[in-house]
């Protein structure tokens, strides 16, 4: 049965009756109750902060609106603006250690619990999700895990934070205390028109290019380009007294901007609907956990999904997001969290096993293998078998090595194994950046406990001063790269040297990225072998099921 045919063919038909027949299709379950007559929601994206001047162009004359509606200019012409701050002044912040956030307070309550048996008291602070974003199986209020003590300076939250890393990994928090003031000034470069608002100011613009847009933010591929957008596009003055830049868009229409920046157009058709679905509920389920204290829903980079306005639109990515309009994976009446990451290196992890949150059944690592057995007959949580695990070469979905691919993947060979090498010196110095550790001269690099996917977990530096340990999947990556290593299943070893001292250190690895939840290049490949969007994500996403919350 081809769904989207059905589905494509559903779409003249009142909107609940569509609803109800491709639930059916999609699930192969009974109809569920009636969601309503809903739409896609309105989404709040980051697009700059802290930023004291933005330069942006309008490529066609724009509806301007101010809070009260009293100071901006009705409208502008089209050409290069300037934005810029006057008398900025920022408010006063504090500084926190986040360990969770979460919709799920119990979930929260029992991560208190655990930090309490590290040593570590811990309170939550709540807050209310944006009211714009209503759907059915979604609550609304956000739980943060925070230690209870706050910091003064940024300094000193970050050497609470070293002193606590061998116990858990936590982000520093940034709270402000009080307001910021200050007005935006717009300025006509072409002209020198200008106008001043002491109110945020939104620009309704069918596309408005914003220059110097941050990419890839502690990636090796970190850059900056200008980007064109679509909607309303929200400059005001932030907490740092600077400037923020916000997109408010209809989700779907942000999604026609995430799918290319994710994932190459030209993958196969079925896995950038794969990669549509994911993103539409990661987009739903992320939005308010990561930035709760922020004027936005979500970033537009990594730490939340990469978005690139209208920049990067393709129609294939346009059709894939078409084509799954409102579809989201739940599991036990609740919208799932779906991430997903660029080559597994043959074995997906357990969620909890790189972030600290309750395990979910969907997202328990599995074998990323082509329907020959469902798990490995040696675990790679061993310390031996996840070294022949990445010197092996697997018949898995992601390793495009091993058969004739399509042009557009080929890429992903660099990744699926890889290596690096580091003179000791060049080694020492990136982790003593990168941890605030001073250990001296660097001896060793001791893998002390793997995942299900051979991804480290904790890893103990050994150094002439002293010895620490890494906790939890990124912090690891990130200290061992000047940006962040393409994977923490990895292992160590030294050549040369004298006195105990090695002279450099090599590092092999497999996969590109955290390996929680979908493939990437894994999913191309199967939709390559025909498979569906559906099959793609239930073996990504085990015990999921498929539902359609508006048309």
């Amino acid at each position: 049965m081809n769904i989207r045919f059905l589905i494509t063919r559903l779409r003249p038909m009142p909107a609940i009756i569509t609803l109800l027949i491709s639930t059916y299709i999609l699930t192969c379950k009974a109809p569920p109750p009636k969601h309503g007559n809903l739409q896609p929601p309105e989404i709040r994206i980051g697009v700059l902060e802290e930023r004291p001047v933005v330069e942006f162009r309008l490529k066609e004359d724009a509806k301007v609106a101010s809070l009260q509606n009293h100071s901006a200019m009705r409208s502008l012409p089209a050409g290069r603006w300037r934005a810029e701050v006057i008398n900025g002044k920022p408010a006063q912040f504090k500084y926190r250690l986040a360990f969770n956030t979460s919709r799920d307070r119990i979930a929260a309550e029992e991560v208190v619990r655990y930090l309490s048996n590290l040593g570590l008291e811990t309170h939550l602070e709540r807050y209310e999700r944006s009211p714009e974003i209503n759907l059915p199986y979604l609550g609304k209020t956000v739980y943060q895990v925070v230690l209870n003590r706050d910091f003064k300076t940024e300094s000193e939250a970050k050497l609470h934070q070293s002193n606590i890393r061998e116990k858990t990994g936590s982000e520093i928090v940034v709270v402000p205390g009080g307001k910021s003031s200050g007005s935006l000034r717009f300025t006509n470069l072409e002209t020198g028109q200008s106008f001043d608002s002491i109110d945020l100011v939104r620009i309704n613009s069918a596309d408005i290019e914003i220059a110097a847009v941050d990419v890839g933010t502690g990636f090796h591929w970190e850059s900056s380009e200008t980007r064109s957008y679509s909607g309303t596009v929200e400059f005001l003055v932030d907490d740092h007294g600077a400037i923020t830049v916000v997109n408010e868009l209809s989700l779907e229409e942000y999604l026609k901007g995430v799918v290319p920046a994710e994932m190459p157009v030209s993958f196969p058709y079925e896995a950038l609907k794969a990669q549509a679905v994911a993103a539409r509920v990661e987009a739903i389920a992320k939005a308010g956990l990561r930035h709760p204290l922020k004027v936005f829903d979500l970033c537009d980079d990594v730490h939340c999904q990469v978005f690139s306005g209208k920049t990067r639109r393709a129609a294939a990515g346009n059709n894939a997001v078409e084509s799954t309009r409102g579809i989201f994976m739940v599991y036990r009446k609740k919208i799932v969290e779906a991430f997903y990451a660029g080559v597994c290196g043959g074995h997906t992890e357990n969620n909890d096993n790189v972030w600290l949150m309750d395990p979910k059944p969907y997202l328990a690592g599995v074998l990323d293998n082509r329907g020959r057995g469902s798990r490995l007959s040696n675990a790679l949580d061993d310390e031996g078998n996840a070294r022949k695990w990445i010197d092996s070469s697997p018949d898995v979905n992601c390793n495009t090595s091993r058969s004739n691919v399509p042009d557009a993947l080929n890429y992903s060979k660099k990744y699926f194994r890889w290596q690096v090498e580091y003179d000791r010196n060049e080694l020492e110095k990136i982790i003593r950046q990168k941890t605030g550790e001073d250990f001296g001269e660097l001896v060793d690099l001791v893998p002390l406990k793997r995942g299900v996917s051979g991804r480290l977990l904790e890893l103990q530096v050994v150094g002439t001063r002293k010895r620490f340990v890494i906790s939890r999947e990124l912090p690891v990556r990130q200290a061992l790269s000047k940006t962040t290593l393409y994977s923490a299943c990895c292992y160590f070893k030294k050549e040369g040297g004298m006195r105990d001292l090695p002279a450099r250190f090599i590092i092999k690895g497999a996969g590109w990225g955290h390996g929680v939840g979908m493939c990437q290049v894994g999913a191309a490949m199967m939709a390559q072998s025909g498979k569906k969007f559906d099959e793609i994500l239930s073996h990504y996403y085990k015990g999921t099921v498929l539902d359609v919350l508006y048309d």
